[in-house]
C-alpha cells in the first residue's frame, strides 16, 4: 500500500488547545479521531467534555477529523441505541455527513459481536452519517471474534503493536503503536480516509429515535460454565477434562453436591487467592464490592465499567488487589477451625458465609472468604 499517511487518536486524556493540535501537525500528523461518546444514552451517558474543542482546534490547525465511539453493546438492539447516541451527539458537535464515523469495539461483550457491530454501523449509517468504520484489536480479527471481509466497503481500523504486517488483507489504517506522535495512539492510513481531505456538506436531519429499552446480556467470560438443569459438578468436570474437587477448589465451593441452575462456574485455570469475580444472577456492583471489601468506584477504575448498573451475568470482574483482602486460600493441613482461629472469628461463621455444609471437608486451594 502506497498510503501511509499519520494520524492521532484522542479522548479526554489529551490535551484540546491549538497548541497541542498544531505540535502534532508539525511531527507528522495528518489527522485525528476525537471520542465523543461511550455506551448508551439511556445507560452510561457519556460524552468526552473535551470534544467539541478538539473538534474545534484540530480543524483550525488543518488536520483532518474523524469521530468514534466507545462501544459497551451486548445484544444488536443495544448495538443500535449505542449507534443512536452516537449520532445525536455528533450532530450537536455539527458533524457534517460526510465525517467518518468509527465503532470503537474492543470489548468482546455479545453473543454474536460481529453483528451487533455490523447493527451499529447500520443505524448510524441509516441515520445519516455517509462513511463509517470499525476499529479493533488485531487479535479479535485473527481469532474469529470479528470477520473484516464481514463489514464491505466500511473501514477497517487495526490496532496491531510490535508486528511487522497486520496479516489483515483489507485493512484500511493501522495503529502501531500507542507512545507515537506527542507520546500518544499513532496511526497509519492505507486510503487517506483519515487524512486526506476537509468534511463538507451538511449537518444530518434524520430524526434520532428516542432509546428503546433492552436487556443487557453480555457474553460470559472464556474459561466459564452456566450451570444447567440437571447438572452435577463431576459431570461438568468430565466435560473440561478436570476433577470436581478441583472445580470445587476453584470456585470455592463449600458444597460440591449443591449447584444452582444459572450459577457461573470457571472451569479452567488454577486454585489462587480471588482476585476475580464472576458476576451470578442478581448480583449488583455494590453488593460485590461489599463481598470483597472494596468499593464501587475501585471495581469502576479497575475494570473500565462504563454504568456501575449496568453488569451482566458471567462478566469477569477484577477485583484487584483489594479483593484479596477478606479471602483466604486453604493450605495443605489446614482446618475450618484453625482458619477461623487465626483470622478472630468462627468455624460456624465462616461455614455459614461459605456455604460449607460439612466443616470437616474443605479443600487445598478452596478461596474462604472471611
Amino acid at each position: 500500500m502506497a498510503v501511509r499517511n499519520p494520524f492521532i487518536d484522542v479522548s479526554s486524556y489529551q490535551p484540546d488547545t491549538v497548541a497541542f493540535f498544531q505540535t502534532a501537525k508539525n511531527q507528522g500528523a495528518q489527522g485525528v479521531v476525537v471520542k465523543l461518546t461511550e455506551g448508551s444514552e439511556d445507560g452510561s451517558n457519556y460524552i468526552n467534555p473535551r470534544a467539541a474543542a478538539q473538534i474545534h482546534n484540530a480543524l483550525a490547525v488543518g488536520l483532518r477529523v474523524a469521530c468514534y465511539h466507545f462501544a459497551r453493546y451486548t445484544s444488536i438492539p443495544d448495538a443500535q441505541n449505542e449507534a443512536r447516541f452516537f449520532v445525536k451527539v455528533a450532530r450537536q458537535f455539527g458533524m457534517y455527513d460526510d465525517t467518518l464515523m468509527i465503532d470503537d469495539a474492543e470489548v468482546n461483550s455479545a453473543n454474536d459481536y460481529q453483528g451487533a457491530t455490523l447493527a451499529f454501523l447500520q443505524e448510524v449509517e441509516a441515520l445519516g452519517y455517509k462513511s463509517t468504520g470499525v476499529y479493533s484489536m488485531r487479535s479479535f480479527f485473527t481469532g474469529g471474534i470479528l470477520n473484516s471481509h464481514g463489514f464491505g466497503n466500511r473501514k477497517k481500523w487495526i490496532a496491531g503493536y510490535g508486528v511487522t504486517s497486520l496479516g489483515i488483507d483489507n485493512a484500511n489504517a493501522w495503529q502501531y503503536t500507542d507512545h507515537g506522535i506527542m507520546g500518544i495512539d499513532t496511526s497509519f492510513d492505507f486510503d487517506g480516509a483519515f487524512t486526506t481531505g476537509k468534511a463538507s456538506g451538511s449537518v444530518p436531519s434524520t430524526p434520532v429515535p428516542a432509546p428503546q429499552p433492552v436487556e443487557h446480556v453480555g457474553k460470559p467470560a472464556d474459561g466459564t460454565y452456566i450451570v444447567q438443569s440437571g447438572d452435577t459438578l463431576s459431570g461438568i468436570a468430565g466435560k473440561y477434562n478436570t476433577t470436581w474437587q478441583t472445580l470445587a477448589a476453584i470456585n470455592s465451593l463449600g458444597n460440591p453436591n449443591l449447584l444452582q441452575v444459572g450459577q457461573v462456574l470457571k472451569v479452567t485455570g488454577e486454585s489462587s487467592p480471588q482476585n476475580t469475580y464472576y458476576v451470578q444472577a442478581g448480583d449488583t456492583l455494590s453488593g460485590v464490592a461489599s463481598k470483597f471489601g472494596t468499593t464501587v468506584s475501585g471495581l469502576v477504575s479497575l475494570n473500565h465499567i462504563a454504568n456501575p448498573n449496568v453488569i451482566y451475568v458471567g462478566q469477569k470482574i477484577m477485583l484487584g488487589d483489594t479483593g484479596q483482602s477478606n479471602a483466604y486460600t486453604v493450605q495443605s493441613g489446614d482446618t475450618l477451625s484453625g482458619i477461623a482461629s487465626a483470622h478472630g472469628t468462627t468455624w460456624r461463621a465462616l461455614a455459614a458465609k461459605n456455604h460449607i455444609s460439612n466443616p470437616n471437608m474443605i479443600f487445598v486451594g478452596q478461596t474462604i472468604q472471611l
